[in-house]
């Protein structure tokens, strides 16, 4: 048994044993916090023992409910001010990895802009192995996309397709611009019409083949296959056309179906390729036309003289067989054509008056086509070496950029006599482009003018690929080389004639005298007959620039080559 003083030194013992187990607690249970965020009231160790014992002692109880009180507090402040620190450091490194992120991302894409710019830079004018088709449109949304999607479902050879929206309203630059894929989209500020919006595609086309395609059909399965087979069967063949079930002359066909659903059958069937139902032609209609860029270029845009739409297909296939190129329907080649829509959308009365002025245009422009083409061939088939002396003479194409120089089998057969239509521009006459640059037409050579253009010169604007195509000479640096044209009748009778009173100035305008409305120009020692009083005038020949002289007079003369009006373009980009 113990004493009294026995008995205090013990609880003396265990009050300090108890302080000493509390301080204890406390600065583990601080420096757990530290290391441990999600800190527990009971420790593993306590789990355990509760697990072998089934219960806490009373002390043990006193001791957690002591460190509860002791900790709780300073160690949520602890917890919370942590938290608020690695969330701020957090956020820190993710708004410094999005920075960064970002500006690789910049950097990546201005180092791929740039790259875009000079491949663009170094393959502008460059031509790809495959077809540009494209398609004029406005207010034809539905139609345009039901076209495109034929395009891309039936059409396995390499393709660009090219809308050109004339300023729809109907959303269709929109529709076209999520398309995306091998679609190319030009949005207009304006109506340019049928010739505008082609022209401004061929401005764009990069294809070795080109097709123009109305906006209102839809193409069949070998379509294509078979009209490249029926171009490339003759070089003399410059452009072809398919079948269909609605269109004029002799492309059109008889079909047994009614409803367009019933149409992809008959085509199917009808699209085998069958070379016996190739055929040469006299006219193709514009509503779809495959050609190589070589013809392009020999042949140049459509006249955008002709508003809204009609006839100018007409007036670009005359000059294509001015250029010497034959024309042919691919018999095995199906297309479906709802019909002028756009133009249907004028309205009766306003398609009338347009269809009227346009016509009207175009007899203006040329007179008699038919028997402009069959002269023109005569003259050809007179011409045993391809050229004309004093016009196209030992022409040097070293100078010519050699991505213009783009052949099919054709222009490398010289018994094929393809001209170009700078061939049938007048001798001395002074062109400039969209830009201002001023040439003189010398020689079958553009000479440019690198001196102010003299008083009294109007130069006629043609298209930039019409300019390029011609073969450069040597620049004009001084007033005295630059001789005016046309030359006004004094000037002309001021000169004299030298020796017989029947050779005539060159470059003098003349007429018959009993045919005053016939206008002739004299180049190279030949009489070159202007198709029309307005092809006359759009070179900028007036009354006061011809003279009269008898019939005999000129019919004593060698033919030349007829000269036509250029192309009337206005958009400036051309």
């Amino acid at each position: 048994m113990s004493t009294p003083n026995q008995q205090r030194r013990e609880e003396r013992h265990g009050r300090s044993n108890k302080v000493n187990a509390r301080n204890v607690i406390r600065r583990n249970g601080h420096s757990h916090h530290n290391i441990t965020p999600n800190i527990s009231p009971r420790s593993d160790n306590s789990r355990s023992e509760n697990n072998r014992n089934g219960s806490i002692s009373s002390e043990k109880k006193a001791v957690c409910r002591a460190t509860q009180r002791d900790i709780s507090r300073p160690a949520m402040a602890v917890l919370h001010a942590a938290g608020r620190r690695s969330t701020r450091k957090s956020r820190r490194k993710g708004k410094s990895s999005r920075n960064a992120r970002a500006r690789l991302y910049k950097q990546g894409y201005h180092r791929g802009y740039d790259e875009g710019v000079r491949q663009g830079q170094s393959s502008f004018g460059l031509v790809f192995e495959g077809v540009s088709i494209i398609i004029p449109t406005y207010n034809q949304r539905e139609y345009v996309l039901q076209c495109v999607s034929s395009i891309e479902k039936h059409t396995p050879a390499p393709f660009e397709i090219i809308v050109v929206d004339n300023a729809s309203k109907d959303g269709t630059a929109k529709a076209m611009l999520r398309k995306g894929g091998m679609v190319r989209v030009a949005v207009l500020d304006q109506n340019r019409g049928f010739a505008g919006g082609v022209n401004h595609g061929l401005m764009m086309a990069r294809g070795r083949h080109i097709i123009v395609l109305n906006n209102d059909t839809l193409v069949t399965p070998g379509w294509l296959d078979n009209m490249m087979t029926c171009l490339a069967s003759d070089p003399k063949i410059g452009v072809v056309g398919p079948v269909t079930n609605y269109i004029g002359g002799d492309q059109q066909i008889e079909v047994p179906y009614r409803e367009v659903e019933e149409m992809w059958s008959f085509a199917a069937t009808h699209n085998r390729p069958d070379a016996d139902k190739h055929r040469i032609t006299d006219r193709l209609v514009g509503f779809c036309w495959l050609f190589s860029r070589e013809l392009l270029e020999r042949v140049g845009y459509l006249d955008e003289g002709y508003a809204v739409g009609n006839f100018e297909d007409d007036d670009w296939i005359i000059r294509v067989k001015l250029a010497g190129y034959q024309l042919a329907v691919a018999g095995d080649a199906f297309i479906h054509h709802f019909g002028s829509v756009s133009m249907k959308a004028l309205g009766e009365q306003d398609f009338a008056v347009v269809n009227k002025d346009n016509e009207q245009f175009y007899r203006q422009k040329w007179g008699d086509p038919h028997v402009l083409v069959a002269e023109t061939s005569r003259l050809a088939k007179q011409q045993t070496s391809g050229t004309l002396s004093g016009q196209q003479e030992d022409r040097d194409t070293s100078t010519i950029d050699p991505r213009q120089q783009i052949s099919t089998q054709g222009s490398q057969d010289p018994a094929l006599q393809f001209r170009h239509s700078y061939d049938f521009y007048p001798e001395g006459s002074f062109l400039s482009d969209a830009k201002g640059d001023v040439y003189t037409l010398t020689g079958g050579r553009r000479r440019k003018l690198n001196i102010p253009v003299p008083r009294g010169i109007s130069p006629v604007q043609v298209a930039k690929p019409d300019l390029l195509a011609i073969p450069a000479g040597e620049a004009l640096i001084s007033a005295g080389e630059v001789h005016g044209w046309p030359m006004e009748a004094q000037q002309v009778q001021n000169k004299g004639i030298q020796g017989s009173p029947h050779v005539l100035t060159e470059g003098s305008i003349v007429t018959a005298v009993d045919a005053p409305e016939v206008r002739y120009q004299i180049s190279g020692g030949k009489r070159r007959r202007f198709v029309s009083v307005y092809a006359s005038e759009r070179w900028g020949v007036r009354s006061g620039h011809m003279i009269s002289v008898s019939a005999d007079q000129l019919n004593s003369m060698e033919e030349g080559w007829p000269i036509i009006a250029p192309p009337q373009l206005f958009n400036p980009d051309l």
